[in-house]
């Protein structure tokens, strides 16, 4: 297999594995929004963004270190495969502890604690098939990943109906999605046999020592990134708000969860087109800081172009969306909707100045940008939302961005200057 005909595969099969899950989830958040309460799905909300604030720290950005370390060596594959199984083992129970010892000193409602309890072994799951795609996009087979994220999120949609059709309970839809995981660890598994012949695990402490300290800083930047996307939600659940609004925990977590899984759900177009554009920027620095530049000044239209369509696109669209039925209940939803759509623009661009910071070595400078943009996302959050309500948090969430987008931009503009003296 030739490379034009190895990457336009594996970009076209990564095309179909996006369109599967992304159908997945937007039926999964259709079915439990249609057969829940507006604060039914605010559990559901705040349980998910609890167990995605705390997966980071399993994933910590090991799978970049994973792919760089081994190259084509199937020897190294087989070794730095059973070792990041293992640490992910431990890690996921560790973090497993870590975030129901925290959850015993917060304010959540019991049903959302016991909810959390449950969807913790999705920390596992995902940990694991993570594991297993590391080895995937070592040896350039998309497809079998595809594979095993496409079963897993068809058994996972079937198991959500069946909870959420069958049961009045939160719980059951949660460890529908955990059983899904399961399933999606299963398939790579299998999959991953027929690579090495056998799975096998290991556990050698000064391995993983080498392989954290590697991923430090991409790991960091995953956590304060995640934290920027997830914390809001937590706030908005246990925010004591004004009299005057009217609202509850559960409620705003319900009214915004649904706008802002709408926006995350349409945002995942500029990962996917930098999961092509990264490995061109780094073959472009290979040939010259210009031309480097000069594709990604390209890209980054190309981008922002995409991001004012969508907005302009969205703008219209949103409404017709809290008609359909079952959501009709949500259509206080669409301001909100809204206002997240006008950072648009912001969210397509960003994920390009991350990518070519990286590939000019300033993944530190990038670090701190983005645990500078959390501190301020979680101070803003803890300022506003008690007294502007859910709305708030959507302003929050674009001003955070623009921070991003000018300090990124500060540190691009120095680092390209002090290569042209």
């Amino acid at each position: 297999m030739g490379i034009p005909f190895k990457l336009a595969y594996n970009t076209a099969v990564q095309l179909v594995g996006k369109a599967v899950t992304a159908t997945s989830t937007l039926l999964i958040t259709y079915l439990v929004a249609k057969n829940f309460p507006i604060e039914g799905y605010g559990g559901y909300t705040a349980i998910l963004s609890y167990i995605a604030l705390f997966y980071v720290f399993a994933d910590f950005g090991l799978n970049a270190v994973f792919v760089r370390e081994t190259g084509s060596d199937q020897e190294k594959q087989k070794d730095y495969f059973k070792n990041l199984l293992g640490l992910r083992l431990v890690v996921s129970i560790l973090v497993a502890f870590v975030a129901t010892a925290i959850l015993a000193f917060t304010g959540h409602p019991a049903a959302v604690k016991l909810g959390i309890i449950v969807a913790l072994g999705l920390i596992v799951t995902q940990s694991f098939a993570a594991t297993a795609l590391a080895l995937f996009q070592t040896k350039i087979r998309y497809d079998l990943a595809v594979i095993a994220d496409s079963l897993g999120a068809a058994a996972t949609l079937v198991f959500v109906y069946l909870a959420a059709t069958n049961f009045k309970s939160i719980l059951f839809v949660i460890a529908a999605l955990v059983i899904g995981g399961v399933v999606r660890v299963l398939v790579a598994f299998y999959i991953v046999r027929f690579q090495f012949g056998a799975l096998t695990i290991a556990f050698n402490i000064g391995f993983w020592r080498r392989l954290v300290l590697a991923a430090i800083p991409i790991g960091l930047i995953a956590i304060f990134s995640q934290f920027n996307a997830q914390i809001d939600k937590q706030i908005i659940l246990l925010a004591q708000y004004k009299t005057s609004l009217n609202l509850n925990g559960e409620l705003a977590a319900g009214i915004y969860g649904l706008s802002y899984k709408i926006f995350e759900l349409a945002i995942v177009l500029p990962s996917f087109i930098m999961n092509v554009g990264y490995p061109i920027m780094v073959q472009k620095k290979e040939e010259g800081v210009t031309l480097l530049l000069r594709f990604t000044k390209k890209l980054a239209a190309v981008l922002l172009a995409l991001g004012f369509f969508g907005l302009i696109l969205g703008w219209f669209l949103v409404p017709f969306i809290f008609k359909v039925p079952g959501l009709e209940k949500f259509s206080v939803s669409t301001a909100t909707t809204r206002i997240l759509l006008l950072g648009f623009p912001l969210f397509f661009i960003t994920p390009a100045t991350l990518w070519l910071a990286v590939t000019l070595n300033k993944t530190r400078e990038m670090m701190f940008i983005y645990g500078f943009a959390a501190f301020f996302n979680l101070v803003a959050n803890l300022v506003f939302v008690p007294a502007f309500g859910y709305n708030a948090a959507a302003v929050v969430t674009i001003a955070s961005e623009l921070l991003i987008l000018a300090l990124s931009l500060g540190v691009l503009s120095v680092a390209f200057r002090s290569r042209e003296t």
